[in-house]
């Protein structure tokens, strides 16, 4: 008699259940892991993967009408994550996967779920003195499943006495084992030995300082697992939306990792979002946790509030997407990446736009030449901030990674060093040639306009308001969309890209804005000034 991970296999395969390409693709990799994987050292231990599905046949439900004080019923995909987490083995018996990471829409159940595994990973796998834990951007998220944990021991039969439940820790005595949630000040979390930890809602994380020291602190385990589980986010700059693109490559087999699990539940690339016969793609408990009629409501209420539609296919449809009022959609910008060497535009003519936010926050230099080849625009970007920026939390982006991949320049101290910005501007100036550079004269810092002018590089006013800014604003938006600017792939532009909302005053000029957002777009707005200087330099007030 086959197990409901076995049934699932065939009916994803069979075409019996609708799912969507990388649903698909992970049980086609085990599928074909079990033809293929002895050559790379791996086998599946059934009887493994049987103890572990057995697991969930003590324990119980504890909350929701339809569910609470049932039996915890594995569903076909859930039967399958136990199945192949549990049962692939290395050669020396140590189990294959370390990470596991799984991508599904809100309502299915996957924090109920997590803490199941958690439980079993802390007494099932007869690890000593396993340390669990429950980590989130916030206590009160990491809590999420580190409760629901502690209230399926207090609902299950026979389940207390395996476990000691205290308020902020569960206890296994028999092996010294402790199940508990994580701060997510993880400077402070010195000394972690995990053997297995959630990172719920990853899509949260604006960095991953958190993971990374709870990885670390796996190192002494024999078979430790790190196991993500989220919904898609807003932002395609985050450590999650990187992990996801990954994990895609995985599935598609263009990269390998064996020691790597992925399952993502979502629409296919030109799926209709609006179409309900394809909302199970993203939520494979439809009809068990998630009702249609509920979906159907939340889609409703979406459809009469614009600002809902983006919540929705978030978080009901687990759609990476931008904020309800971007400007350019990210596929757009994404498919403007073309490459370029810098070297190759040494001593070519270009057009600057210099934003000067604060001293303690972003300057940028955006410099725009023509591409004669396309008949478009190439773009370099330089971007400053004071190094006191770089434990700004609030921005939920990770400084010290633009900074380590080549993007951002940090400099010392509370704000940004003048001295060392101009020195890098009249560096930049002498090694293209650059004709002028607009500025905003509300913004000019007096010592950087001295320096500048003193290197005789011409400054012109540019100020932003709508008439001035509507036309650069709009060329910017068609070369994006005819796909005839390079922008080399920046990740700090494509952040600030996803941030812009569009104002439109009464006589139809529009502008780049943020909106209410804190969220920062000056690398647009120093873009669309290089923009404007280079279509009409002359009809600028110059400074010199």
């Amino acid at each position: 008699m086959k197990n409901p991970a076995e049934k699932y296999i065939e009916e994803i395969l069979s075409g019996e259940v609708l799912c969507g390409e990388f649903e698909r693709l992970a049980v086609e990799r085990h599928v074909r892991d079990l033809r293929e994987g002895i050559d790379r050292g791996l086998y599946f231990d059934q009887v493994a993967g049987r103890r572990a599905l057995r697991w969930f046949t003590f324990l119980q439900h504890s909350k929701g009408s339809q569910f609470q004080g049932k039996p915890f019923d594995l569903s076909g995909w859930e039967a399958f994550i136990v199945w192949s987490l549990f049962g692939w083995k290395n050669a020396d018996d140590t189990r294959r996967f370390r990470k596991a990471y799984i991508s599904v829409a809100k309502k299915n159940g996957k924090t109920t779920f997590g803490a199941a595994i958690a439980l079993y990973m802390m007494k099932g796998d007869k690890e000593a003195r396993a340390e669990i834990y429950s980590a989130a951007t916030k206590r009160d998220q990491a809590r999420y499943c580190f409760d629901e944990a502690k209230n399926m021991i207090r609902v299950s039969p026979g389940m207390s006495n395996y476990f000691t439940v205290y308020e902020h820790s569960i206890f296994d005595e028999s092996t010294g084992s402790y199940f508990q949630p994580l701060s997510a000040d993880y400077k402070k979390q010195d000394g972690l030995n995990p053997h297995f930890a959630i990172i719920d809602e990853y899509h949260a994380h604006k960095d991953d300082g958190l993971v990374n020291n709870i990885q670390s602190g796996m190192g002494a385990r024999v078979q430790p697992l790190l196991f993500y589980i989220t919904t898609a986010g807003f932002d395609r700059t985050s450590p999650c939306y990187e992990e996801e693109e990954v994990c895609k490559k995985i599935l598609q087999g263009i990269l390998d990792q064996d020691d790597k699990f992925a399952m993502i539940f979502s629409l296919d690339e030109g799926d209709d979002w609006e179409d309900m016969t394809l909302w199970r793609k993203a939520n494979p408990n439809m009809d068990i946790s998630v009702t249609r009629k509920f979906l159907e409501s939340e889609y409703k209420n979406a459809k009469n509030n614009n600002r809902k539609i983006v919540n929705f296919q978030t978080k009901n449809l687990n759609m990476w997407v931008d904020s309800s009022m971007s400007w350019i959609r990210h596929k757009a910008w994404k498919d403007c990446n073309f490459g370029y060497d810098p070297e190759k535009l040494i001593g070519k003519m270009c057009y600057g736009g210099l934003d000067l936010a604060s001293h303690v926050d972003f300057n940028w230099l955006s410099m725009v030449f023509d591409n004669d080849q396309t008949g478009g625009k190439d773009l370099l970007c330089w971007a400053w901030i004071p190094e006191a920026k770089l434990e700004d939390s609030g921005d939920r982006v990770d400084y010290r990674r633009w900074r380590d991949q080549g993007w951002l320049k940090v400099t010392p101290g509370n704000v940004v060093d003048i001295d060392t910005m101009l020195s890098d501007i009249i560096g930049i100036c002498h090694t293209y040639d650059v004709q002028s550079i607009g500025v905003d004269p509300a913004r000019l810092y007096h010592g950087v306009s001295q320096g500048l002018q003193k290197e005789g590089i011409t400054l012109n006013e540019f100020r932003q308001n709508t008439v001035t800014m509507d036309t650069p604003t709009r060329e910017l938006e068609k070369l994006v969309l005819e796909r005839k600017l390079n922008h080399g792939g920046n990740p700090i532009l494509a952040w600030m890209i996803s941030n812009v909302e569009i104002m439109e005053d009464t006589s139809g000029n529009i502008k780049a804005s943020k909106g209410r957002s804190r969220d920062k777009i000056d690398g647009v707005v120093a873009t669309i000034m290089a923009l404007g200087e280079s279509m009409a330099p002359s009809n600028y007030f110059n400074f010199s």
